[in-house]
């Protein structure tokens, strides 16, 4: 959906949708600074989203950021924006903030994932204990971390089981990366790979997204449920889990107004009606 128009404007669009929860930027996703709030606009914003009973509601870093820099300067802007993104998701009553793991920019895929978990393991302390940080796979492109499930999985256990982290599965990231998504097998598999990798109790939000770039080219290029390569199949085997009732699914698909968001948000029903259908049919 677009970003103008203002918060209350596109949670009343996103509710008439038939949308449960949204995910939303705290501020401009390419700046430093967060926009300031009075705290008669948190209350508004809080009791909207109790009116609508729209939740969880999801809060996406800023992309500026990016806890393995080793540029110094960008590593302390980066940590002062998470921190900021971490408080104003608090006071809207947000429980998950997603980030994507970062760039190690030129230092090495090693050297950066031990910057980011040494980073996290600091800035955790300060941040509010009601907020957890899901981790984003990346499509894996250049010097980007987190482009596979055992890169998630090191930087957990490295934080330890007490540590208020998760993971956000995108499905586009996925495939860019070379999981398979291309069949319910396929997707079974993949998942197999996650759970294995994380536990499924740590996978606490998903990403629903199709791609038209081939599987492993690690291209980002997100695209509307139908018309990627992305099969339904998969997508209901996807959603054929047993998640938590309130597991947050959202769609990243194509801003191109509210009536490609409704028939995204009808096929994505769809497709989890298919897969419950066809989880009983295996049960049975």
């Amino acid at each position: 959906m677009p970003l103008k128009g203002g918060f209350a404007r596109n949670i009343r669009r996103a509710a008439a949708l038939g949308c449960r929860t949204v995910q939303i930027f705290a501020g401009n996703p390419t700046a430093w600074q967060l926009p300031a709030l009075r705290q008669k606009e948190i209350d508004e914003r809080r009791s909207l989203l109790a009116e609508l009973d729209i939740y969880p509601l999801v809060i996406h870093a800023a992309y500026l950021v990016n806890l393995s820099s080793s540029r110094e300067n960008f590593l302390k802007s980066s940590c002062r924006l998470m921190q900021e993104t971490m408080e104003r998701a608090a006071l809207l009553g947000s429980p998950y903030v997603v980030m994507h793991v970062g760039s190690h920019g030129g230092q090495g895929f090693a050297a950066g994932m031990e910057l980011f978990v040494s980073t996290l393991l600091r800035e955790l302390e300060n941040w509010p204990p009601e907020v957890t940080l899901l981790l984003e796979n990346t499509a894996g492109a250049g010097s980007s971390l987190g482009g596979s499930f055992e890169a998630l999985a090191y930087i957990l256990e490295k934080l330890g089981p007490a540590a208020p982290v998760g993971v956000c599965l995108d499905t586009a990231h996925a495939w860019a990366a070379g999981y398979d998504f291309s069949s319910a097998h396929g997707a079974r598999s993949s998942m197999e790979q996650l759970f294995k990798a994380v536990g499924r109790e740590k996978v606490l939000a998903l990403h629903v997204n199709n791609v038209n770039a081939p599987r492993g080219n690690h291209k980002d290029r997100h695209m509307h449920l139908r018309e990627g390569l992305i099969t339904p199949a998969a997508y209901a085997a996807l959603l054929s889990y047993p998640w938590p009732e309130d597991l947050p699914v959202i769609l990243e698909t194509p801003e191109m107004g509210s009536d490609w968001d409704a028939v995204n948000l009808a096929d994505l029903r769809a497709y989890a009606d298919a897969g419950v259908v066809e989880e009983e049919e295996r049960s049975i």
